[in-house]
């Protein structure tokens, strides 16, 4: 396992990075070039082919030769259960779980206790996570309490610092409302990010509604659960001309229905989870409640269908929807086992094996879709590695491969669907706010200074 909590590679002292001879990847105009990379005072100064800082004795050298050199990854679905739950996680903990997976922004959801549904929870947050490895932007709650029944107070928590809206792990059921949300939501130019689930059609379901669900006696979780919901918002948002981004896509139907929408110029954007591409139902023949998460892990047909709205452009970015629970929380029967699964440090190696190594799908069109996309969604400045931008800089073995072990998470909770899988790509090295905040241990063996 690397090294997380030290930030520089030498001492304190160290203020500038050279990194050589890496493959950077551009997945804005989708190429990679091998060059150097020369951090000062954590500002990227330059970017070329050769660049010579011999005696330099404040730089330290990296030689970044057959690896790839991405953007921090931007993770837009993120649970960091702080404040309110710091037994199944906290800021602390998430942000050095993300580094770790090479993430170095992520936006947090607002369903903590309190709810992140005024200026001060939002405020928290930003204060709390100032000194974190990587960078926290607080989503904050759409209705008071999440309860569904009372707007927030949208101007003042976008003044505080929110850069989108939801009441993730509710929908809000009562259209009227959700309309009138939409339509506040136009003031503020940011996104409102919707979990799509109808309650009265998921309510008592376990898993996904199909073939496994029936031999196996799990109460089933039918696709129009989501699909019912989706419709709705979109007339809402052609209605109200809101902004809207649908999280964790997993039907075949709701990547039509938004694919249409987008033709019909619907302000919509949308996102998958890596355990929604690399899954379907036939995982529950294990019970691992691991695999209890919602929305459910779909059918063949739907995971299928996920990956086709990847290679057509209408799912927008992947997010890990990192849902960290107790073990007391999921080592339980499946019908009492808490819903969700971790994601942070498997966020690249699960979609790169997936996506690039099976799919066929190029590297940089994988980096747009966890870097510059959803940092674009949230308006957020990330996504880029250009001078004059302070460095937020993952390196990527993407020969690597390891089998993924429950010993080997930073996160306080070890609920991965992951365990167990042979991955491919592994992040050897993470910079976040211009310095090093993560390193694996092969890096210590390519300093050159």
């Amino acid at each position: 396992m690397g090294d997380i909590k030290d930030n520089n590679l030498k001492d304190d002292n160290v203020k500038n990075i050279l990194i050589k001879s890496g493959k950077v990847i551009d997945p804005v105009k989708g190429t990679e070039s091998v060059s150097d990379i020369y951090i000062k005072d954590g500002i990227i100064l330059e970017i070329r082919e050769k660049i010579d800082i011999s005696g330099n004795d404040n730089t330290i050298t990296i030689n970044a030769d057959g690896y790839a050199i991405s953007p921090g990854f931007v993770d837009m679905h993120v649970h960091l259960r702080e404040p309110g739950f710091e037994d199944e996680e906290t800021i602390e903990s998430g942000t050095l779980a993300a580094v770790k997976g090479g993430i170095t922004g992520v936006a947090c959801m607002p369903n903590t206790r309190p709810a992140i549904d005024n200026q001060s929870a939002v405020r928290y947050i930003l204060e709390k996570s100032k000194n974190m490895p990587c960078s926290v932007f607080p989503v904050a709650a759409m209705t008071a309490g999440l309860k569904g029944i009372s707007i927030t107070e949208m101007g003042l928590l976008v003044e505080a610092g929110a850069v989108a809206f939801s009441d993730d792990g509710n929908s809000v059921e009562d259209s009227k409302l959700m309309y009138e949300i939409m339509r506040y939501s136009r003031q503020f130019d940011i996104p409102l990010i919707l979990h799509e689930e109808d309650n009265f059609m998921s309510k008592g379901g376990l898993a996904h509604e199909g073939y496994y669900s029936t031999v196996l006696g799990l109460e089933g979780i039918s696709s129009l659960s989501d699909d019912l919901m989706i419709a709705r918002d979109i007339m809402l948002a052609a209605k109200s001309k809101a902004r809207i981004h649908i999280t964790h896509l997993s039907t075949k139907n709701s990547v039509k229905m938004i694919k249409r929408a987008k033709e019909e110029g619907v302000n919509i954007t949308c996102d998958v989870t890596p355990h929604h591409l690399f899954f379907n139902d036939s995982c529950l023949k294990t019970f691992n409640t691991s695999f209890k998460v919602k929305p459910p892990i779909r059918s063949e047909e739907d995971r299928q269908a996920l990956i086709e709205g990847i290679k057509e452009g209408v799912i927008d970015a992947i997010a890990s929807d990192h849902a960290p629970h107790l073990d007391t929380e999921k080592n339980t029967t499946f019908k009492l086992a808490s819903f969700g699964t971790t994601g942070l440090e498997t966020l690249f190696s699960a979609v790169f094996s997936k996506l690039c190594i099976k799919e066929k799908i190029s590297l940089p069109a994988l980096i747009k879709l966890i870097s510059p996309s959803p940092a674009a969604i949230l308006g957020i400045d990330a996504g880029r590695i250009e001078p004059g931008k302070v460095a937020c800089i993952t390196i990527i073995d993407t020969g690597a491969e390891e089998v993924i072990k429950k010993e080997s998470f930073i996160s306080k909770s070890k609920n991965s669907a992951f365990i167990g899988q042979k991955l491919k790509g592994k992040i050897v090295c993470t910079i976040s706010k211009g310095k090093i905040a993560y390193r694996d241990k092969c890096i210590k063996e390519r300093v050159i200074s």
